[in-house]
């Protein structure tokens, strides 16, 4: 129980909360373990658990009609996804998919609403969070529209370096589980276009790729490419 408090602790959506109502949301959080590639849930599947990721990596993504991927996010170590099926209860609205081996902490929404119900006041500290989760999504919709294909990589690399990223003297370093296909659909491009430009990136020396790692080495010049 102790190791489910500590991990429940570094969550953003349940960090006000006391010790005494992470003990009571420990004993209804259950672990489990989702193999590389392994679909956590589908589009459209009904929505009835959060899920909060100890180790590993998951994408979010959707599928067109002519059945190409766009990632719309990925989440790492400490991040959390689902809250919107675990509040209403409604489908999933994107397909999520382990990119590497990943340990989660899984809370159904039947036994969340009956500890909510006993204690509301756990609810108020959640609800800013989601707030602010849910203007994130919105400036990154919004950014996905309006930014040109240069801004478009520049954000998904910058976006990945934050959450994934180790700096050291030469830069950023990104030790990469996505494909170049999946960096592409997050990016919202086609594959070559991804590549085009990771390419000039790396002759203007904003970056350099080593396999699969990329470091980026300029990260100014980098995020005037996302400026709209």
């Amino acid at each position: 129980m102790v190791a489910k408090i500590e991990s429940l602790k570094n969550i953003p959506i349940f960090s006000s909360l006391s010790e005494k109502h992470l003990e009571e949301l420990s004993d209804i959080t259950l672990e489990k373990t989702y193999r590389k590639n392994q679909v956590i849930f589908d589009q459209g599947d009904p929505g009835n658990s959060l899920i909060v990721i100890k180790s590993g990596l998951v994408k979010i993504s959707l599928v067109d009609s002519n059945n190409h991927e766009f990632i719309v996010k990925t989440f790492s170590v400490n991040d959390f996804f689902g809250e919107m099926s675990l509040l209403d209860g409604g489908s999933r609205s994107a397909t999520a998919t382990a990119v590497e081996d990943t340990h989660a902490l899984i809370i159904f929404r039947n036994n969340f609403i009956s500890l909510i119900q006993k204690t509301p006041s756990m609810a108020l500290g959640m609800l800013t969070e989601l707030s602010n989760r849910l203007r994130t999504t919105t400036e990154n919709i919004s950014n996905l529209t309006f930014f040109d294909a240069y801004g478009k990589v520049a954000q998904c690399l910058l976006s990945l370096a934050d959450k994934l990223g180790k700096r050291d003297e030469d830069g950023v370093t990104i030790q990469l589980t996505l494909s170049r296909q999946e960096l592409a659909n997050m990016s919202g491009l086609s594959r070559e276009t991804f590549a085009r430009i990771l390419k000039e990136f790396q002759v203007r020396g904003c970056l350099k790729v080593q396999g699969k790692k990329i470091i980026i080495l300029n990260e100014k010049v980098m995020r005037r490419e996302i400026v709209v």
